[in-house]
């Protein structure tokens, strides 16, 4: 697909397809299996598509023992990282599509008090991971590598904007920017920091929400098993 670039505002990059969000669901859809991860949430209606948390592999040293055993034990091997990533697709009024990629991660630490076992705790959203990832989908629409790496690269529009809380009017946020912008960052956070977008209303300004606790949502049967199971 030709003209597929790269917009951003301060630390947010998303990227812009001459294509109705139509035609850009199945080849993101694609995307995503295709890089190994299970889509676990599917809201076309809201432009909502979330993979389900996977282990990041890369993270496994690759030794010599490890080389020899991986094509017979690669199950056994595990890391300490699990990542999910959720991509937000929006309808914008020129026909095209915009489409947001935000991260969550996990890591695996021991429970305080001496107990020996361990849990899964939510750790901070990665933005490279999420450059990277838009990266690589820019290059899944047809986008040759070096420019897909140098539209990610640009630093043009890194001026920070603010935003402050009225506390005279019911704790009201107000941000200093336009609507578009302004309903860009907040889906964005939303994505972020843990809530499902169930449906939203661009005309009225408004996002209907579910909150889904980390802890909970991380949880895998058989992450109390042994290593073996």
């Amino acid at each position: 697909i030709q003209n597929v670039h790269v917009e951003r505002a301060g630390t947010q990059r998303w990227l812009v397809v001459p294509q109705p969000p139509e035609v850009v669901w199945p080849v993101i859809k694609e995307f995503w299996q295709e890089l190994g991860f299970l889509i676990k949430l599917e809201i076309p209606e809201a432009g909502i598509m979330e993979t389900d948390w996977a282990e990041n592999r890369a993270k496994i040293p690759q030794d010599f023992i490890r080389s020899i055993l991986s094509t017979v034990l690669d199950s056994i091997y595990s890391t300490a990282e699990r990542d999910k990533f959720r991509t937000r697709l929006e309808r914008t009024e020129m026909g095209t599509t915009e489409v947001y990629i935000s991260h969550r991660g996990m890591d695996e630490v021991l429970e305080s008090g001496g107990a020996n076992r361990t849990i899964w705790q939510p750790r901070p959203a990665d933005p490279d991971l999420e450059a990277e990832m838009l990266s690589r989908l820019m290059m899944r629409f047809g986008v040759e590598e070096e420019r897909a790496r140098f539209e990610l690269a640009s630093t043009g529009g890194s001026t920070q904007d603010k935003a402050y809380i009225d506390r005279e009017s019911s704790n009201t946020l107000v941000v200093n920017e336009a609507f578009d912008r302004s309903w860009r960052r907040v889906g964005l956070a939303l994505d972020r920091i843990g809530f499902t977008v169930e449906d939203r209303n661009r005309i009225d300004g408004i996002y209907f929400v579910r909150y889904v606790n980390p802890d909970t949502d991380s949880q895998k049967k058989g992450d109390d098993e042994g290593i073996l199971s």
